[in-house]
């Protein structure tokens, strides 16, 4: 069994894998973080929320296609929720058949590869 900074250590991995791959309007990074206060526990695991740091009125900044990421408690592995769905239905595809949902694996370069498409 993992604990929650795990996880989280695991999660911090994958949003600065996003902030080096992206080019964000030929500015540099484009700031991605944890939203640690909507992280939600489970008894599976913990929902962990990315989004650009400071979105603008506009929203010219924001991140389009970035569901939420469930880290499991037993393994570490981590799955990609659907952006248009809530999240409530989320948790219950991901009882029902977790392999519906996009699976990410680090890889021993840092980089975090689907492994299930």
């Amino acid at each position: 069994m993992y604990t929650k900074e795990q996880a989280k250590a695991k999660m911090q991995r994958f949003v600065d894998y996003e902030n080096n791959l992206r080019i964000w309007n030929n500015l540099g990074e484009p700031d991605i973080i944890i939203y640690d206060d909507e992280t939600e526990e489970y008894p599976f695991g913990w929902v962990f929320h990315w989004q650009i740091k400071n979105i603008k009125d506009d929203y010219s900044n924001f991140l389009f296609g970035n569901g939420p990421i469930i880290i499991e408690k037993d393994t570490l592995n981590m799955y990609q929720f659907k952006t248009a769905v809530p999240i409530e239905e989320n948790i219950e595809l991901y009882k029902k058949d977790k392999n519906k949902l996009l699976q990410l694996e680090e890889d021993q370069d840092g980089f975090f590869d689907p492994v299930n498409i």
